[in-house]
């Protein structure tokens, strides 16, 4: 292997890929937050698919019902 020197143990921002301590899961603030917002975002639609999901199993059900 020429060239090809041992890095520092190390990780990577899990939002930008940058270069951080083995500690961190983010580079900084701004990181954190976008990374938050985005599971807060992707938990809602979650919900909502969810939501649909059971109106569509259900609402049919109650349309079907005998009338009397």
């Amino acid at each position: 292997m020429i060239g090809l020197t041992k890095a520092a143990s190390h990780k990577h921002c899990i939002v930008c890929g940058k270069t951080i301590e083995e500690m961190d899961s983010f580079c900084d603030e701004v990181c954190d937050s976008k990374y938050k917002s985005a599971q807060r975002r992707q938990t809602l639609f979650f919900l909502i698919f969810i939501g649909l999901l059971v109106l569509m199993l259900i609402v049919p059900v109650f349309l079907k019902a005998p009338q009397g």
